[in-house]
């Protein structure tokens, strides 16, 4: 066998198993309810090295996710800055203590696995809810004609816009909706609940 056909091999193998563990962080980063796209992204550049890099130095891989947000998606993130403050504040919802930022404009959730946000209890639906991005920058929860109902501090309600400290109720779970930069303690829920984040 050749020189040639060899390095072919091994060019071809490299890129299967760089392939494959990309794969595998999309799907990791599904299961811990982040936005897998950050940690793909992030981990594509160390090529055969982005699964150990995503074990072992998460935060490099967080930092270089960040780089290429930063440089493909700056319109996106100016949503997020504060006209006041000049900061950036992703909106999120905090659920059984884990914290989903609001980066897409639209987030289906409900108990069923292909929801964006799954919440596996029993008392939200396969199709709960969704909150969606509205042209004026502001996020608005709309019920999907769900069992139990969607609530809103208390209230019931077919379509609110969100405010920072709303407190989501779907069927006996409770969300926290918030803005602001400050941690806001939301308290944690004792119901256990697995919260997953899907693209």
């Amino acid at each position: 066998m050749s020189t040639q056909w060899i390095l072919a091999i091994i060019v071809l193998l490299s890129l299967i198993i760089w392939f494959a563990q990309l794969l595998w962080i999309y799907v990791r980063s599904q299961q811990q309810g982040r936005d897998p796209f950050g940690p793909v992204s992030g981990a594509a550049v160390f090529f055969i090295a982005a699964g150990p890099m995503t074990l072992f130095l998460p935060n490099v891989v967080d930092r270089v996710a960040d780089f290429w947000e930063n440089i493909f998606q700056p319109e996106m993130m100016d949503r997020f800055k504060s006209s006041e403050s000049g900061e950036y504040s992703v909106p999120r919802l905090i659920v059984a203590g884990k914290t989903i930022p609001l980066t897409q404009d639209r987030v289906q959730i409900g108990r069923y696995e292909n929801n964006d946000l799954m919440l596996d209890h029993p008392t939200v639906s396969a199709y709960h809810a969704e909150v969606n991005l509205r042209p004026d920058g502001r996020y608005e929860l709309m019920d999907r004609d769900s069992r139990n109902g969607t609530r809103i501090n208390g209230t019931i309600v077919r379509a609110a816009v969100l405010k920072h400290g709303d407190q989501i109720t779907l069927g006996a779970l409770t969300i926290h909706y918030l803005v602001g930069s400050d941690v806001d303690a939301a308290p944690d829920d004792d119901i256990p609940v697995e919260a997953e984040e899907r693209s």
